[in-house]
């Protein structure tokens, strides 16, 4: 027989420079504050581990920070009382293979639960069903394609395959009572879904999701109420550090299911400060709510979505094209008689990584086809 159940999904989460000592000491109460009640007095408790667990890092060549904890930090997670943990995000691969398999590792033994990745890829793909209550709850997470990758035979994080993965939701569904899908991508900073990110979210729900939370974005976005179904664009940073007046970056929503005669979701908002997170003042809850009510109509306008992703885009010029943009017919044509030496010494194996991963990462390349289609 079913009892009411409450589900509480957070953010993203990562230790940083201000907050590393609480990880290591496993302080939940200096680093929760007064949101601690709420995450231990629920029945599930899920987050994004934006980082590997592991004592040794070989860091891969890559682009961005590199995001690490030593394997001891599980104990806030467990001190917290999480249920799982989403593994599908595009810094579990960080300090390589092996951290991911540490990782995986080190929550098994501390009996917290794994999804969005695996030894290899096919580990990677493996759904996480909960059972609580009578309820059969059903998580899948979904990454997008960057330095994170796992395949046949290593391991890592689980990329969204447009050609399988609507069809494995579909299937999935039928084996739970209630669906969701933690997907960790679309572009970071915006509050809005680009096109594609809609499109995909909204196929999701139609093959069986019941909710879906878009991750990675480290800040607070929409809603869209689509089909029976649920998804946040932007769910915001649960612990990723406090910066100083970016209220963006500070906020972030808890969110809540309840599961009942008739399944409910809400959103508990919270604030990176100096000392830990906290909730939100009521004051400042209100004008959260304003704002992501205001989007929430503000994407249901015809051609809105489209024209606020291509002024977004308009303004990322300057950041993407010069890794895209080449020499030159002259320039192009000596560099072929050269060998390709001239591309060699002009650009160096970063420039090319970047180049690499604007072109792979999904979100990524929806800006620069928006550019370029834009501006031809």
């Amino acid at each position: 027989m079913k009892k009411n159940t409450q589900i509480i999904i957070c953010g993203d989460i990562c230790p940083t420079k201000d907050t590393v000592h609480l990880f290591e000491t496993a302080n939940t109460k200096g680093l929760f504050n007064n949101v601690l009640p709420i995450l231990q007095n629920t029945d599930v408790l899920v987050g994004n581990l934006e980082f590997a667990l592991t004592n040794t890092c070989t860091k891969i060549n890559k682009t961005g920070p590199i995001l690490k904890g030593t394997t001891n930090f599980i104990n806030l997670f467990t001190k917290g009382g999480f249920t799982a943990l989403g593994l599908a995000n595009n810094h579990i691969k960080d300090c390589g293979a092996s951290s991911v398999k540490n990782t995986l590792e080190t929550c098994k033994k501390n009996n917290i639960a794994t999804v969005g990745a695996g030894k290899n890829e096919v580990e990677a793909k493996k759904p996480l069903i909960i059972e609580q209550n009578g309820w059969k709850i059903g998580i899948m997470a979904f990454a997008e394609h960057e330095f994170n990758a796992a395949y046949s035979n290593e391991a890592g994080a689980n990329l969204f395959d447009v050609y399988e993965d609507f069809e494995a939701i579909t299937v999935f569904r039928k084996q739970v009572d209630y669906l969701i899908v933690l997907y960790h991508g679309g572009i970071e900073y915006y509050k809005y879904p680009s096109p594609l990110l809609q499109k995909k979210c909204r196929k999701m729900i139609d093959s069986g999701a019941d909710f879906v939370s878009c991750q990675h974005s480290h800040v607070i976005g929409t809603e869209e109420v689509y089909n029976g179904g649920t998804i946040l664009y932007g769910q915001g940073n649960t612990v990723f550090g406090y910066k100083e007046n970016n209220s963006d970056w500070n906020q972030g929503l808890l969110v809540t299911i309840q599961l009942g005669k008739s399944n409910t979701i809400s959103y508990v908002p919270i604030k990176a400060t100096p000392l830990g997170i906290v909730t939100l003042t009521e004051v400042e809850k209100e004008h959260l709510f304003e704002e992501v009510m205001k989007r929430k109509q503000e994407i249901l306008q015809e051609g809105f979505i489209k024209n606020s992703w291509n002024v977004f885009c308009e303004s990322k010029k300057a950041l993407y094209l010069p890794h895209l943009f080449g020499l030159g017919r002259i320039l192009n044509k000596l560099n072929r008689k050269l060998g390709n030496k001239l591309i060699d010494t002009l650009y160096s194996k970063k420039q090319k990584q970047i180049t690499q991963n604007l072109l792979r990462c999904e979100s990524h390349y929806e800006v620069i086809e928006t550019i370029l289609k834009k501006n031809k």
